[in-house]
């Protein structure tokens, strides 16, 4: 992992316990992004919920072009 994808990951994680019931989202995850001013595309805040999603972290939920993940119970 790069230090990039590290706080990345780290700044969705962190957003994703301090709101837990809300849903998770690719425009979420872009808007948040760019608050912290990294990786402003779509593909990428999707690259990183798909691979907290593969690690068990996030659950998805809802058809493929309505995607929302939530956090996993464990991590509340």
């Amino acid at each position: 992992m790069t230090s990039n994808q590290a706080r990345r990951i780290s700044a969705l994680l962190t957003d994703a316990m301090h709101h837990p019931r809300r849903p998770i989202t690719t425009g979420r995850v872009m808007r948040l992004y760019a608050r912290l001013g990294i990786a402003p595309k779509r593909a990428t805040a999707r690259g990183d919920l798909k691979a907290l999603a593969r690690c068990g972290v996030l659950t998805e939920h809802g058809p493929h072009d309505q995607r929302r993940y939530a956090l996993h119970a464990f991590y509340h």
